[in-house]
């Protein structure tokens, strides 16, 4: 077994951050638990055509599996889970989380009916609910502030390629795969059954790379060393010019990025016929592609304005994706052809990744150490609730009730996407003078200093 990273003693107050390499270590480690987790989430976006067929589902009853049966107990467990984020050891928490969501990933494999589908993605959820948290967590106390973007945007790819990979490897398996599926111990998978349970093996070598991470020594502790909600939200609301930006403007992104990805595979299905299998491949392809300009960007551009003392450094990033998301969410489904409709979806994912990675290091850097459990918490229940869930139903809804035609797919994403983008905008640039106050103000504390 690999020799545990990080520190073996018991929590306490520390203003001396590890060694580097043992902070990279442990941010490829949980970059790796972070890949697979998006690998068990984003699956069902390949499998739209025959999980209809199987269930009898239309657009609306699949979005809810997509979205909602994921993304409210993700995003209500996340709550609590904060909590014990900031009080308890994080890596034990990883490990439970890891455990649960691949074994409900291979009961989805088996499920008779919908209802069955829809609990194992409940038991997805909940499992994956803690994962971010505490990595995020995790990472701010190996890694010091100065380069915290960066590592957290390493950190933020695994979302990225993760998501491309889901459809990639979906793509590869089912091609792979005989039509009429396998007969294992005298009972036949079909092949979308089969997906679902290659896709959750990878759980159990998981766990065993967890063991090589240590609870770290919490950093940049001033005071108590946790806080109770009641302190939390009356942060919030001495600072709610800034947060009801800065945890605002990721829900949106995530609605955007949630709706383009749920419904890509199918779009290319029905507007250009592209068979399942081609379409993971190439989507997958661009999705990883995209996400890690886009990520890589976000944690350069991050950490060299806050090098240079600019103004809301973190935030600033936002500007820049917006600017980006704008063109390329809006026009990707309306290309004349499938290759420019490629191309401008490759350029919205590069956007998302540029923005969604520029929230984590933006949150922790104005929450003290004793909230940023809470805080990523929150941040991810208004993510998950608004983005995962409302996301691939609104673009369902208008799909089945305003055009009453699956053909129409590619105009229901634009409805969507359009106001949403322009909220969104005016969100970054409305809330970069709050956030500055804040920081500065957290810092003048004691509480956000190297």
């Amino acid at each position: 077994m690999a020799k545990p990273v990080g520190s073996a003693t018991k929590m306490e107050t520390s203003g001396t951050f590890p060694p580097i390499a043992q902070a990279w270590m442990v941010t490829a480690i949980l970059w790796l638990v972070t890949l697979f987790s998006q690998l068990d989430r984003q699956l069902p976006a390949l499998l739209v055509r025959p999980l209809k067929t199987e269930f009898t589902l239309s657009d609306t009853q699949f979005s809810l599996l997509q979205g909602y049966a994921f993304a409210i107990f993700y995003t209500l467990m996340g709550l609590p889970f904060g909590r014990l984020v900031d009080r308890t050891n994080r890596r034990n928490l990883i490990l439970i989380g890891v455990t649960l969501w691949s074994a409900m990933t291979i009961l989805a494999g088996f499920a008779t009916n919908y209802t069955e589908l829809l609990l194992a993605r409940v038991g997805v959820g909940i499992g994956e609910a803690v994962l971010a948290p505490a990595a995020y967590s995790i990472i701010a106390d190996y890694v010091a502030p100065r380069q915290r973007g960066r590592a957290l945007g390493v950190y933020y790819v695994s979302l990225a390629i993760g998501s491309g990979a889901s459809l990639f490897l979906g793509g590869l398996i089912l091609g792979a795969l005989p039509a009429d599926g396998l007969t294992i111990g005298g009972m036949t998978l079909a092949p979308w059954q089969l997906t679902f349970i290659i896709a959750g093996l990878p759980g159990l070598p998981l766990l065993f790379l967890l063991l090589a991470v240590r609870e770290p020594v919490r950093q940049e502790v001033r005071g108590a060393a946790s806080a109770s909600i009641g302190d939390f939200l009356r942060y919030i609301n001495a600072h709610r010019a800034t947060f009801s930006r800065l945890l605002t403007y990721p829900a949106l992104i995530a609605a955007i990025g949630y709706g383009t990805l749920a419904w890509a595979p199918a779009f290319f299905d029905r507007a250009y016929h592209f068979p399942v299998q081609r379409v993971g491949v190439i989507v997958g392809i661009l999705v990883a592609l995209g996400g890690l300009v886009g990520t890589l960007t976000s944690g350069f551009l991050s950490d060299r304005w806050l090098a240079q003392d600019k103004p809301a450094a973190r935030f600033r990033v936002t500007l820049v994706a917006w600017a980006i998301i704008i063109p390329g969410a809006i026009l990707w489904p309306l290309m004349p052809s499938a290759p420019l409709s490629l191309a401008m979806l490759t350029l919205a994912i590069t956007g998302f990744a540029m923005a969604q990675a520029a929230a984590p290091p933006s949150v922790q850097d104005v929450f003290p150490n004793a909230m940023r459990g809470q805080a990523i918490a929150l941040y991810l229940l208004l993510g998950g609730l608004v983005g995962i869930g409302l996301g691939p139903m609104l673009v369902a809804l208008v799909t089945d009730h305003m055009f009453g035609d699956d053909a129409m797919l590619g105009t229901s994403l634009v409805v969507v996407t359009a106001p949403l983008t322009l909220i969104g905008l005016w969100l970054s640039i409305s809330g970069q003078r709050p956030y500055a106050r804040t920081l500065s103000a957290l810092q003048r504390s004691g509480n956000g200093k190297d």
